[in-house]
């Protein structure tokens, strides 16, 4: 009985924090700052959910401001009243590719006005971001599962530092090593699926096996945002 009531002495903080994550409340000075179904991009750091630092952001005319040879960490802020759940359930169930899901996902997608030696590869945005959801060649394509938890909150995070499940640092990193005062990135978060494409199998020679291709099923941008370099 000791041993059973020390158990449960550790059990409940444990799941005291567990639950003080799951429903931790987005400050919201962040709504404030820049409103519902919003991505904002911080130049200096992770932006927390539960306090917002306003010294994180450059954000004037409509876009953010970030440091050439800098770093970015994303935060987006979803419909108000909304979670992901939400979102996922709405578009998903519905979808007429549903019964080929393999994994039900949310997206980030980042586009860059030049390449890395500064060709132009937009010279100008659409105003509607369903226009860039299936751009070929996006600089960074982040996919994100839904098994953490994700699914009851209303705002999630990229962050710079957590390699292990984004490759922003990689590659946007790149890029902003290269940048130019003036070149943008468009970036836009949505959620979906990923499925297997039978339809479209084929033969590849080299590995001796049928191949099925993946497609990544998409809503519409919950949120989009133009970054600009400084």
């Amino acid at each position: 009985m000791k041993n059973l009531n020390r158990f449960i002495f550790v059990l409940i903080p444990i799941v005291a924090s567990f639950l003080a994550f799951k429903f931790a409340e987005l400050d919201p000075a962040y709504i404030t700052a820049f409103g519902w179904s919003s991505i904002c991009v911080s130049k200096a750091g992770f932006p927390s959910k539960t306090a917002y630092n306003p010294s994180q952001f450059e954000f004037h005319d409509g876009k953010f401001y970030v440091d050439a040879g800098g770093t970015v960490n994303l935060r987006a802020i979803l419909p108000q009243g909304k979670t992901y759940n939400d979102l996922l359930n709405q578009f998903n169930h519905s979808h007429k590719e549903w019964s080929k899901m393999v994994e039900e996902q949310v997206y980030w997608k980042i586009y860059s006005s030049h390449d890395p030696v500064g060709n132009v590869l937009f010279e100008k945005w659409p105003v509607n971001p369903e226009e860039m959801l299936y751009q070929n060649k996006p600089l960074c394509f982040i996919q994100f599962n839904t098994t953490g938890g994700i699914r009851d909150w209303n705002s999630s995070a990229v962050n710079w530092d957590d390699t292990g499940n984004n490759d922003i640092q990689r590659d946007v990193g790149s890029w902003l090593s290269m940048a130019q005062p003036g070149w943008q990135l468009y970036i836009l978060h949505t959620v979906g699926f990923r499925r297997n494409c039978p339809e479209n199998k084929y033969w590849d020679y080299n590995q001796g096996k049928e191949i099925i291709p993946i497609a990544f099923e998409m809503a519409k941008p919950i949120t989009y945002t133009i970054v600009e370099v400084k």
